[in-house]
C-alpha cells in the first residue's frame, strides 16, 4: 500500500509538472508573439512617419542593423518596391500574401508562417499607408518546438529538481497517510481516531474480532471440556495425525503405557516401542480397525486402533487403551478353576464309577462289599464337600448371601468352632486353644464360622504331632483383631502370595493325604472381603503360620 500511494503521488506530480511546462511554454510563446507584434507595429509607425518626412530616400539610407525587423515596401498591385534584406527586383509579387490582403482590406494585417527546416516562426505585420502602398515588417523567432528544444536543458534540470522534491514530499506524505493505519490496533481498533474513509473497514474488523473472540471462547470451552473428560477417563486416549504425531494424549494412556510424563508432542512411537503397539498404529493409519493385547511390565493392555477419515482419506487415528489386567487374569483363573474343578470332580466320580461297576458285575467277594461300599461313601462325601465349597465360593463372589448382617461375638463363634474341632485336634495330637476378649462385629454368623473353621482346620491339618493352634480375639483402635497361629510345617515364602488362590496347594502330596478340596483359604479370602475385613498372613517354613484378620468393631 505504501508503494502504491508513493507511486500515485509521484505520478500525479509528474503529470502536473508536465502539464505546467506545456502550459507555460504555450503562454510564453503567445506572450512573445504578442510582444513582437506590438514592437513591429510601433516600428512600422515610426518608419511610416520617416517616409512621410523624408520620402523613399529614407529607406535607401536606413541602417538595417538598428532595425530588428525586416522592412518590405509593397505597391498596391503587390510589386515589391523595397526590401531591407533582399533585392526587390528578384522578389515575387506579394499581392496574394495573407497579411497584404488583410492590410489592403482593413488597413493592417498579421500573419505567421512556420519554417520546419529552421524550426522558426516568422511573424508579419502589414500596414496600408496613405499613398495606397503596403509597409510590411517581419521578424523571425523560435517556434514552439524550437523554444522547447532551446530550453530543454533548463527544463530537464528543473524537472529533476522538482522530481527529487516531489519524491521527498511524496515519501513524507505517504508515511503521514500510512502511519495512522499502521498504528491501528486490529484487536481493538479506535474508530474515532482514524480516517472516515476506512470506518466501514474498521467496523467490519470490530465485528469480525467479536465473532472470532466468540468462536475462540467457544473453542477454548470445548477444548477444556474435552480435556476434563479425557483426563478423567479411566481408559487411555491417544489421537494422532497421518504422520504419527501426537495431537492429544491423556494421563491414563501415559500411565498404562508406562511412558512417564511425556509431553503431547513428537511421534506416538516414543510412548511405546513394542512391535504390537507399532503394528496397531501403522494398521490404523493404513485404514484398518485393529485390536491387540500389549504387555507393559506386569500389566496387560488392550489397544483398540481406529482410522480417522476426512473426505475418504485417512487423516489420522484414534487409539483407545484399556487396562485388562484383571480381566485377563480373571480369565486365566477361570480357565484354571474350570480345569481344577473338572479334575477334582472327575477323580471321586471315577472312583465311584469303578467301584460301583465292580459291585454291579459281581466281581467283589461278599466279604469285600463293605469295604467297597465304604470307598463309595468316602468319595461321595468328598464330592459333596467339593460341590458345597464351590457353591459357597460362588455365593461369596456374587454377594449372593441372603442372611442379614447382625452383631456377632467373635470370641463366642471361635469358641464354638474350637469345641467342634477339639476331637479332630486330639486325634492329630494338636493342642487347640481360644483366648481373648469379647468383641462384636456386624456380620453373618455362618460366614464368620466358615472363616474360623477353615483357618483352624488347616492349622490342625498341616501341624506337627504335639503342635499347637492358638486362636486369639482382641480389640484395638476400634477394630476387632482375629489371629490364628499354629506351629505347623509353615509355607515357603514363594508360595505365600498364592495360597488364597482356588485349588492351589503348597504340598500336593501332603494335601492328598490330608484330604480337602483346595478351596478352604480361597473361601476365607472371599468371606473376609464380604465382611469388609482385611487379611494378612505370615509364615516361616518348618516353624509355623499366623493368619491375622481385622474387622470393624461395633
Amino acid at each position: 500500500m505504501t508503494k502504491r500511494i508513493f507511486a500515485g503521488i509521484i505520478s500525479v506530480s509528474l503529470l502536473t509538472m508536465i502539464a505546467c511546462i506545456v502550459l507555460l511554454m504555450g503562454v510564453m510563446y503567445d506572450y512573445m508573439g504578442e510582444k513582437i507584434d506590438e514592437e513591429m507595429k510601433n516600428e512600422a509607425r515610426l518608419v511610416e512617419a520617416a517616409l512621410d518626412g523624408s520620402g523613399p530616400d529614407y529607406l535607401e539610407g536606413l541602417d538595417t542593423a538598428a532595425i530588428r525587423s525586416r522592412i518590405t515596401l509593397i505597391a498596391g498591385d503587390g510589386e515589391v518596391l523595397f526590401d531591407s534584406d533582399a533585392d526587390s527586383e528578384d522578389m515575387s509579387n506579394h499581392l496574394e500574401r495573407e497579411e497584404v490582403q488583410e492590410a489592403l482590406a482593413g488597413g493592417e494585417g498579421y500573419a505567421v508562417r512556420h519554417s520546419s527546416t529552421l524550426s522558426e516562426d516568422t511573424r508579419y505585420y502589414a500596414m496600408k499607408m496613405d499613398d495606397g502602398s503596403i509597409l510590411r515588417l517581419s521578424t523571425s523567432h523560435y517556434s514552439k518546438m524550437g523554444l522547447v528544444m532551446d530550453t530543454l536543458g533548463v527544463v530537464l534540470a528543473i524537472a529533476v529538481i522538482l522530481i527529487a522534491i516531489g519524491a521527498l514530499i511524496a515519501n513524507r506524505v505517504t508515511k503521514a497517510i500510512i502511519r495512522p493505519i499502521n498504528q491501528i490496533d486490529l484487536n481493538e481498533p479506535d474508530i474515532e481516531k482514524n480516517y472516515e474513509e476506512i470506518l466501514p473497514l474498521l467496523r467490519r474488523i470490530n465485528q469480525q474480532n467479536a465473532r472470532i473472540r466468540g468462536q475462540m471462547e467457544n473453542l477454548s470451552k470445548q477444548q477444556n471440556e474435552f480435556r476434563i473428560i479425557t483426563e478423567n477417563m479411566a481408559e487411555g486416549l491417544i489421537i494422532i495425525d497421518r504422520d504419527m504425531e501426537v495431537l492429544t494424549c491423556n494421563s491414563s494412556a501415559l500411565k498404562m503405557l508406562d511412558a512417564g510424563e511425556s509431553a503431547e508432542t513428537g511421534t506416538v512411537l516414543r510412548l511405546n516401542r513394542s512391535e504390537a503397539f507399532r503394528q496397531a498404529v501403522t494398521g490404523a493409519l493404513a485404514g484398518r480397525h485393529l485390536q491387540t493385547l500389549l504387555n507393559v511390565n506386569e500389566s496387560i493392555c488392550e489397544i483398540i486402533a481406529n482410522p480417522v477419515y476426512d473426505g475418504g482419506q485417512v487423516t489420522g487415528a484414534i487409539l483407545i487403551i484399556l487396562d485388562v489386567t484383571e480381566k485377563e487374569r480373571g480369565e486365566a483363573l477361570r480357565r484354571e478353576f474350570t480345569s481344577n474343578v473338572s479334575h477334582e470332580l472327575k477323580t471321586p466320580l471315577t472312583s465311584i464309577y469303578g467301584v460301583s461297576d465292580m459291585l454291579g458285575s459281581g466281581l467283589v467277594k461278599p466279604e469285600d462289599v463293605a469295604r467297597f461300599a465304604g470307598t463309595i461313601k468316602e468319595e461321595s462325601a468328598r464330592l459333596i464337600s467339593l460341590i458345597e465349597d464351590i457353591i459357597k465360593l460362588s455365593r461369596l463372589d456374587e454377594n449372593n448371601v441372603h442372611e442379614e448382617k447382625e452383631p456377632l461375638d467373635v470370641l463366642g463363634v471361635a469358641e464354638e468352632v474350637a469345641r467342634r474341632l477339639t476331637p479332630r485336634a486330639e486325634a492329630e495330637k494338636v493342642e487347640l486353644s481360644v483366648s481373648g476378649e469379647h468383641v462384636q462385629i456386624m456380620g453373618v454368623e455362618s460366614i464368620l464360622d466358615e472363616i474360623i473353621y477353615n483357618l483352624c482346620d488347616n492349622a490342625i491339618k498341616y501341624n506337627k504331632e504335639g503342635g499347637r493352634v492358638d486362636v486369639n480375639v482382641s480389640s484395638q483402635d476400634g477394630s476387632c483383631l482375629l489371629s490364628v497361629r499354629d506351629t505347623g510345617i509353615g509355607i515357603p515364602k514363594s508360595d505365600l502370595k498364592r495360597v488364597f488362590e482356588r485349588f492351589y496347594r503348597v504340598d500336593k502330596s501332603h494335601s492328598k493325604e490330608t484330604g480337602g478340596t483346595g478351596l478352604g483359604l480361597s473361601i476365607v479370602k472371599h468371606a473376609v472381603m464380604f465382611l469388609d475385613g482385611r487379611l494378612e498372613i505370615e509364615s516361616v517354613e518348618n516353624e509355623g503360620t499366623e493368619v491375622k484378620i481385622s474387622f470393624k468393631a461395633v
